[in-house]
């Protein structure tokens, strides 16, 4: 399990970071909210832990910008001293799927955590659908709706679409698509995977002013981004 932390308290981190390594997983952590965007922009994770009161970006922030940016089941667990009805109820509506007050107990937080990564891997094994913003994908049928029409795409392009679709505001890497796409690893395919991305800008409307775009990292990868 991959943990990304939120949270301005060294003692807090180390704590936390010392716990998940203990069990064999591995935590990433940044104190300030822009900086913890910046992560989840380029590390895969598994769960999110979030403080509310940090530096820059708050906690609830960044919540409201990973609801909108990441994967729709990714695992985002409050973790703060604000104990309050109000907050709690806050958070809980905006889309945290738990909300854990300081102090926690060691084994409660592994617990909760694991729950919360089980149910969302229940969630994408059984998916055979999902929506982001106005794209609409049904897997088993390999149909795309666009605001409700049709897009009739190729079974490569939409391979693709699905992959980047799926992990909104994450680099998705070269390697990572090839193998997706071909099965293989091999850098022959990057002129192709360039063709596709194209094709797939052009057939999706994929522009500023129609809210998503695909970024181009340079030599390694694309990630589909939400415009505001």
């Amino acid at each position: 399990m991959i943990v990304a932390i939120l949270e301005d308290s060294p003692t807090q981190v180390e704590w936390v970071t010392k716990l998940l390594q203990s069990h064999g997983h591995q935590a990433f952590s940044r104190r300030d909210g822009d900086g913890f965007i910046a992560l989840l922009q380029q590390q895969r994770v598994d769960v999110v832990l979030l403080d509310w009161e940090v530096p820059g970006a708050s906690g609830l922030a960044v919540l409201k910008w990973a609801r909108c940016n990441l994967a729709p089941n990714m695992p985002i667990l409050m973790l703060t001293q604000r104990d309050d009805e109000e907050s709690i109820v806050q958070a809980l509506n905006m889309g945290a799927d738990d909300y854990l007050q300081k102090p926690v107990r060691e084994r409660e937080l592994l617990a909760r955590m694991g729950a919360q990564l089980r149910k969302s891997q229940r969630g994408e094994a059984t998916a055979s659908q999902f929506q982001v913003g106005h794209f609409a994908f049904n897997l088993e049928a390999k149909t795309l709706t666009v605001d409700g029409r049709p897009v009739s795409l190729p079974t490569r392009e939409f391979d693709l679409a699905t992959m980047l679709f799926r992990s909104p505001g994450r680099i998705i890497t070269k390697d990572a698509l090839c193998q997706h796409i071909w099965g293989t690893v091999d850098r022959k395919y990057d002129a192709s995977l360039a063709t596709y991305v194209s094709n797939l800008r052009s057939s999706l409307g994929l522009r500023s002013r129609n809210g998503y775009v695909i970024a181009t990292v340079y030599n390694y990868g694309y990630r589909l981004e939400r415009m505001y």
